[in-house]
């Protein structure tokens, strides 16, 4: 998954919002000199998993890596003394530190690395090499180990092929994580992913046809989203959110702004409208002032309007969308926007338990949700892909 920084933003900030940290955002962005200097229109990367482990380097995805087959990888001979870890420093750091996280003496880790020459002087960023622990001594005279390429991840595939009596040796699998460091098998693994992505892109290819690379991640972060929503549970709920935004993103799968110029929204403005009814209008949904109308035209996954719109969501998330509507672009919240809108009613009265649920589901009325019946039967059609598709991805 990706993010595009725009104006106001700052890793600090972007770490929270995806719920990663900045050591993690860094790690798989080495391109990132200063995590203090970052420029607008710049393509982050951001890793959309988490491993959780008291003490140990965390890594952003779930190991894949059974039932690979043996074209996928590429053989890695390992002579004595050959396999090393190379961990990279972080923020907060220490040799000492670094030393008990991997169950080694500082003096071992300064033979590894004879080019630091002060062991209370190290820096973010820098390199160091982990000399092979243990784990590696015990199993490398009885197993052949494996790069598995084609991930972002470094895995490493461990497989009795070695061994004198097959039958007394299971097949081991051994995580590295992004900065090569060993996580051990008690680490504790959790996973927000329910939707499996491959399986999801593929069926999604099937039914709708061939994705750009902004569809793929607008569609990885609506499911991440959908994922973290402890409101949303129900499979139909995501499918129809889900074609709701294919419907009114035109296929983008990225929030958006309501189309035309600032003229164009002259008719939703307290002053600039060319008759008293819209003037009037406009001041009813909270469109006070001179410019209103463009200031808040329609923007996000739902496309919300009005200044009185504005306020309610943003009050209702905690976001200050009133004198920042800008923020409703923002992936997450324009998620947050519209989970809470439908689920709500917020939108027109309308929410989606009214059309969807155990007993019934009316994906065709559900468009009242959000405008009334305006190309209803084609949302309905695609809500029913989605179904097919997310029933297939569901893990």
């Amino acid at each position: 998954m990706s993010h595009i920084i725009r104006s106001g933003d700052t890793l600090g900030e972007i770490a929270q919002r995806y719920n990663v940290t900045v050591a993690q955002i860094l790690a798989v962005n080495p391109h990132i000199r200063n995590a203090h200097r970052i420029r607008i229109g710049q393509s982050i990367k951001i890793p959309a998993r988490k491993i959780k482990s008291t003490n140990r380097p965390r890594s952003t995805r779930r190991p894949k890596i059974l039932r690979r087959s043996r074209s996928s990888v590429t053989s890695v001979a390992l002579e004595e003394g050959e396999v090393t870890n190379l961990y990279t420093v972080r923020r907060g750091d220490s040799l000492d530190k670094i030393s008990k996280k991997y169950g080694l003496s500082v003096e071992k880790i300064l033979k590894a690395n004879p080019s630091i020459k002060n062991a209370n002087r190290i820096r973010i960023g820098q390199k160091i090499v982990i000399p092979a622990d243990s784990f590696f001594d015990k199993v490398k005279g009885f197993f052949e180990f494996k790069w598995l390429m084609g991930s972002e991840n470094k895995y490493v595939e461990v497989n009795p092929f070695k061994t004198a009596n097959e039958n007394e040796v299971s097949i081991a699998e051994v995580v590295l994580d992004k900065d090569g460091s060993i996580i051990p098998d008690n680490t504790e693994i959790t996973v927000d992913e329910q939707f499996n992505r491959k399986k999801f892109f593929t069926a999604y290819r099937e039914i709708f046809g061939s994705l750009k690379q902004h569809q793929v991640n607008g569609l990885d972060s609506l499911l991440l989203s959908f994922e973290r929503d402890q409101e949303i549970t129900n499979l139909q709920y995501m499918a129809y959110m889900l074609a709701t935004v294919k419907h009114e993103t035109a296929n983008r799968f990225q929030p958006i702004t309501e189309y035309g110029g600032r003229s164009y929204f002259s008719k939703y403005d307290p002053v600039l409208a060319n008759t008293s009814r819209r003037r009037s209008r406009a001041k009813r949904n909270g469109n006070t002032m001179r410019g209103d109308g463009y200031k808040y035209r329609g923007r996000g996954f739902v496309q919300i309007t009005w200044k009185n719109n504005y306020q309610k969501l943003g009050d209702a998330l905690g976001y200050d969308l009133v004198n920042n509507p800008e923020k409703a672009l923002d992936p997450v919240i324009a998620y947050k926007i519209m989970s809470y809108g439908m689920r709500m009613g917020t939108f027109t009265g309308r929410r989606l338990s009214h059309y969807i649920s155990r007993e019934h589901i009316d994906y065709k009325n559900a468009r009242k949700i959000i405008n009334g019946l305006d190309k209803a039967q084609l949302v309905k059609r695609h809500a029913e892909n989605f179904e097919k598709i997310l029933r297939k991805s569901a893990a």
